[in-house]
């Protein structure tokens, strides 16, 4: 693997970012407005239900509001069910929380361990943290994303191994809280992450293994403005695909990262 990075590079994934997160930014007008809430004095008792009433091929955007507590289901956004604000009373207030992970005994892989998993355009999600609660047990993803036009703003990703499959798609992560040990910001996407904090915990691992296969492939991860910190040693990452791409810009890293950095993984150049 040959880590290298460009100017042109970063100023691509700006600039298609940029052109689109408008339309996931949430303050486009918002036809409808969803209450979800535990207590029952919402629309809905589950966050499932209130995506579950979102119609396919929806192109209004929806708001679900989720009112503060800890939702223990596992979540799932369609392809066709675009154009949804997910929007929580604060990431330290609302939760949604599952315990899957690979080789679990349902059978689960890494990929279908995750507790939220959105697989459509246009989506948005503000204020809330989405958590595996798995322990001890290896890959266990707490949001698994696909899709174009995506954004979190002020959200937590909450995990240990693999817990933010940032899978493929064009996505914003805005001053979003990301905490882990293993690989735990892996995948695909074309993603820029602003001016948020990632944690290690539990053991040394690494930050990120990104996906990239091929050198005609746009993906790659941009670290804008952020800190990485935390309790364990880590290296910024290790290439998941031949031809992974990964920049911190302008990031504050405290003493947890590894001198070297990166890593060679699976022998690849």
């Amino acid at each position: 693997m040959k880590w290298r990075f460009s100017l042109f590079f970063l100023a691509v994934v700006f600039v298609s970012l940029a052109l689109h997160v408008h339309q996931a930014s949430g303050a486009a007008y918002v036809a409808k407005t969803i209450h979800v809430d535990l207590d029952g004095r919402g629309d809905f008792r589950t966050i499932q239900e209130a995506i579950n009433s979102v119609p396919a091929n929806n192109n209004r955007w929806i708001r679900i509001h989720v009112s503060a507590g800890v939702y223990r289901e596992k979540v799932n956004i369609k392809e066709d069910q675009g154009f949804i604000l997910l929007e929580g009373d604060g990431r330290a207030n609302t939760v949604i929380e599952w315990g899957d992970y690979s080789g679990d005994p349902w059978k689960h892989d890494t990929f279908t361990s995750a507790t939220f998993t959105s697989w459509a355009n246009n989506f948005v999600a503000k204020n809330i943290t989405f958590k595996n609660g798995a322990s001890n047990v290896g890959q266990a993803v707490a949001a698994s994303v696909g899709g174009n036009h995506t954004a979190f703003h002020g959200c937590g990703f909450v995990g240990v191994q693999d817990t933010l499959f940032d899978r493929s798609g064009l996505h914003y992560f805005k001053e979003c809280y990301i905490e882990g040990a293993v690989d735990f910001i892996f995948g695909s996407g074309q993603s820029i992450y602003e001016g948020c904090t990632i944690r290690t915990v539990e053991r040394s691992g690494y930050v990120t293994a990104q996906g990239r296969q091929s050198p005609t492939e746009e993906n790659g991860f941009v670290f804008k403005h952020c800190l990485v910190t935390g309790t364990q040693k880590a290296g910024l990452g290790r290439a998941w695909g031949r031809h992974a791409r990964v920049i911190f810009y302008e990031t504050f890293m405290s003493d947890i990262v590894r001198p070297k950095g990166w890593h060679v993984w699976h022998g690849n150049k």
